[in-house]
């Protein structure tokens, strides 16, 4: 605890210590000002100053991911208070967690929503195994990322139980010409060299009314983990892939029309995993190693399409909004230790009479299995609504949402023999399945704003929102351990409500302070079983969670220094979580947890050149009650701690800039996290020492120089002292942050 705390008030005695100061030209993550303006999210639907929202959100700003290099999740979630992952090793894969709602490693439906602009692109199907995946888009041409905290369901309904990412991509400018092009190279201790290479254009069609902005890139993530049964090093390279077109055209003032297209491929070649003694954290063959018997990796494609039109009129701006987002996967992993000793025990008595050969004809005991899985995701989504102005006392906002989702999810077992190669059919799969849904959505949503002075306004919500979905199981040639399996279909229907209720008061310009009541829901669905034993449940229940919260944020000593400060219970219940039902296992709403958390950002500004920020999260995230079907299957207890989420998280931020000449300016900068031990599940399920990830500190430098505002060097150093970090505890091992990697950019402006 008292490192925690260190790192925290060191921050806070800096910040509140300084005497009178100017507004600074940079912005940490959660500030409230950008190059001295204050920064504007649309986080509620509509355009506000970050103080002004009566929620707690974290804005990651595009100088920001500039400055500190932000590549993928991880880099910013660390970020951001109460926000982590189920990290599975690879970009793209695992499941994102905000506030601790995260019921451990069954867990494969979102409790985060992702939105990209208007542009839902989490699956809300009860099971289409969306939660298995972490939208992780190039942050290239990115204006901000807004991470809202709490339940979003009024606004951004299904599956945003602990909130909401957004990100917001950098519209079109149609006023004058630009561009960006830019280029690094980096090598990582223990593995192999990266690369980098980006660009874009802004061009304007016809001058103050249509532009295009056209991006590139190619990114090569330098692996660092050796397979040390196939000899393969480096095997956890990734390249990713892609580009992003946009238009926007504004005949008038009055009329904005935007379609834009995102195309992303990412290829894995292995995974960020090291082999552990069982019981221990320490490296059965040294650190970054590990044993599969041969080289699997992962491969998501990501492909984006979105038309957005707004119409101001005189009390307000409507706003019509269509999406398209469609992800295809491929996730491979070496499940010999999950598949083979099972499949063995339950054929082993009955190979003779099935098969009439013995079991180590049918499957030898040196045999292995490889897991392919594959969600794979097609959406359509239309939104309108209308946003007045405000009207005297009052503001609102009425709106209508309609989706319409396809989620197949293929899933094999295949057999290999001893040397690695596919068993020769019928016996070269184990487990074949297949699983579709169709889900669809209509909602209806609105707000209204009562301002009862400038000051003092209190505002409620509701969402309504209907869903039919159709699931399938079985699909052609489904087999469970050569045993055939019957396609079967199944029908659920089900309506939610969703409130938000805040007062907000503002006493000056500089502060504001709220108090929020919100709810959530994650969409429940059909019991899938085709012959679910007495006392199963046949459908499984919407989880809905409650957020009690109240918060500060403001600026003092002439935005010198600036605070946002928010501390939230949140009631969980009816989770959706696995059963045990006379000896099967299925879903069921099994449990009820609590959470309780303060989180808090600080930014001070002791000169025009100097900016130290900070944050802080506490999240303390725990079972209250279990089923006892669901604790024997899970292996929970009533108190035990939500996995993979870190009591305590800090991170400083310093940057100092330096002025070299009158065209030339440097800056130099370090960024210091810290991540409190956390539970990597269920104590009663793992109850060796792996069950608690180890703590973990890094440290990150950076340098650059800048030239004519318009050509930037930079050297950057992250991890600096090459710690060894673990996210997650697997089959294969511990899932492991990246070891020290030094990077050299460059880029231009024009």
């Amino acid at each position: 605890m008292q490192r925690k705390w260190v790192i925290f008030t060191s921050c806070a005695a800096i910040a509140l210590a300084m005497p009178q100061l100017a507004a600074a030209q940079d912005s940490a993550p959660g500030s409230n000002m950008v190059d001295g303006n204050e920064i504007i999210v649309t986080a509620s639907k509509r355009a506000e100053k970050l103080q002004d929202v009566p929620a707690a959100i974290t804005a990651v700003t595009s100088e920001k991911i500039d400055t500190l290099g932000i590549r993928d999740f991880r880099d910013y979630a660390t970020l951001v208070p109460g926000l982590s992952q189920r990290d599975n090793g690879a970009p793209g894969v695992g499941s994102i967690i905000l506030r601790g709602l995260n019921s451990g490693p069954q867990q494969v439906t979102n409790t985060t929503a992702v939105y990209i602009d208007e542009t839902p692109f989490s699956a809300s199907g009860f099971v289409s195994a969306g939660g298995l995946l972490t939208p992780s888009p190039e942050l290239a041409e990115v204006e901000r990322i807004e991470v809202l905290k709490g339940p979003q369901g009024t606004l951004y309904g299904a599956s945003s139980l602990g909130g909401l990412i957004r990100i917001v991509t950098r519209k079109p400018d149609a006023t004058r010409f630009s561009g960006l092009a830019s280029a690094e190279v980096s090598t990582t201790a223990h593995g192999e060299m990266g690369f980098m290479v980006r660009g874009s254009i802004n061009a304007p069609i016809i001058r103050d009314q249509l532009a295009i902005t056209a991006t590139g890139y190619y990114r090569r993530a330098g692996g660092f983990a050796d397979n040390v049964r196939t000899g393969s090093e480096d095997v956890n390279r990734a390249n990713l892939y892609g580009g992003r077109v946009a238009l926007r055209y504004t005949p008038t003032t009055d009329f904005t029309f935007d379609i834009s297209g995102i195309y992303q491929n990412i290829d894995s070649g292995g995974y960020a995993v090291e082999t552990l003694v069982p019981g221990t954290f320490q490296p059965a063959f040294g650190h970054y190693k590990y044993s599969n018997f041969d080289d699997f990796g992962s491969e998501i494609k990501y492909r984006i399409a979105n038309a957005n039109a707004e119409y101001r009129v005189g009390i307000g701006t409507f706003t019509a909004s269509g999406s398209y987002a469609r992800y295809k996967t491929r996730i491979e992993t070496d499940a010999t230790a999950t598949y083979i000793p099972v499949a063995r025990a339950v054929l082993g008595p009955l190979s003779q009479d099935l098969f009439g050969a013995p079991i180590d004809t049918i499957l030898p005991a040196n045999a292995n299995a490889r897991f392919y899985a594959s969600p794979n995701m097609e959406k359509w989504t239309g939104e309108v609504r209308f946003a007045s102005d405000r009207l005297g006392p009052v503001e609102f906002m009425v709106g209508g949402f309609y989706t319409d989702e396809d989620n197949v999810y293929y899933t094999t077992v295949f057999a290999h023999d001893a040397e690695g190669a596919l068993r020769a059919a019928p016996f070269d799969q184990l487990v074949k399945a297949t699983t579709t849904s169709r889900y669809k959505e209509l909602a209806g949503f609105g707000n209204l704003t009562f301002y009862f002075t400038d000051t003092l306004d209190i505002q409620g919500g509701l969402r309504y929102a209907h869903n039919k979905q159709v699931a399938g199981t079985g699909g052609p040639g489904g087999i469970t351990y050569y045993l055939p399996r019957v396609p079967r279909t199944f029908d659920f229907s089900d309506n939610s409500m969703s409130y938000l209720a805040t007062l907000r008061w503002r006493p000056t310009r500089n502060f504001s302070a709220f108090v929020r009541a919100a709810s959530g829901y994650r969409p429940g669905g059909p019991q899938t079983n085709p012959a679910p034993p007495p006392g199963a449940q046949t459908f499984v229940r919407p989880d809905t969670v409650w957020n009690y919260e109240a918060g500060i944020k403001g600026s003092a000593l002439d935005g010198a220094l600036s605070f946002d400060i928010s501390a939230f219970r949140i009631d969980w219940k009816d989770i959706q979580i696995n059963s045990l039902f006379n000896g099967i296992v299925l879903q069921g709403n099994g449990a009820s947890a609590r959470v309780d958390g303060i989180e808090m950002q600080l930014t001070a500004r002791p000169s025009d050149l100097l900016t130290i920020s900070g944050t802080m999260g506490h999240t303390n995230a725990r079972l209250r009650s279990i089923d006892p079907g669901a604790s024997s299957a899970t292996g929970a207890r009533a108190g035990d701690k939500l996995p993979l989420t870190p009591a305590w998280t800090t991170s400083l931020i310093v940057d100092h800039r330096l002025l070299l000449g009158s065209t030339v300016e440097g800056n130099v900068g370090a960024t210091l996290r810290f991540q409190s031990d956390m539970p990597a599940t269920f104590p009663a399920l793992d109850p060796s020492s792996q069950n608690k990830l180890p703590e973990v500190t890094t440290l990150d430098l950076r340098a650059s120089v800048t030239f004519d505002e318009r050509f930037t060097v930079q050297l950057r150093a992250d991890n600096l002292f090459d710690k060894i970090g673990y996210t997650n505890v697997g089959t294969d091992g511990g899932f492991v942050i990246r070891p020290r990697t030094v990077t050299l950019g460059a880029s231009t402006k024009f």
